[in-house]
């Protein structure tokens, strides 16, 4: 919001301006949410072939060398860090697309304190400033 509208045609201006940004918000956030539960189905499913492959070390006692739990871990987290990597990204995109959208639908709050009160104005001093 650039200055506090001084005329109900203003205030009204102000609102549409912000009703426009909140639709584009709303479409973005929703966008981002379809991005982040796609990434976040692609890294499970990479969690599940990393687990499941012919390359996963084993866990227990094999020609001597001990393989763990938390070593097997490691390498199947490392074998899917780009894709955590990416959804985390998509999440925080969609974080941001929310508090966005709640940024915007605040300042029309206000605006729409503010249109009252230039309206109430304005019909108290028979529409001068």
């Amino acid at each position: 919001m650039t200055r506090e509208p001084e005329t109900p045609p203003s205030a009204e201006a102000v609102l549409q301006s912000l009703s426009d940004q909140m639709e584009t918000a709303v479409a973005g956030l929703r966008e981002a949410r379809n991005e982040e539960v796609a990434r976040q189905h692609e890294y499970e499913a990479a969690k599940r072939r990393a687990q499941f492959s012919d390359k996963c070390p084993p866990v227990g006692v094999f020609a001597g060398i001990r393989t763990t739990v938390a070593m097997q871990t490691a390498w199947i987290d490392g074998q899917v860090a780009q894709e955590k990597l990416l959804w985390q990204i998509a999440r925080a995109t969609r974080q941001a697309a929310a508090t966005h959208l709640k940024m915007l639908r605040d300042q029309a709050s206000v605006a729409q304190s503010i249109g009252a009160s230039v309206r109430e104005t304005y019909r108290m001093t028979g529409g001068r400033p």
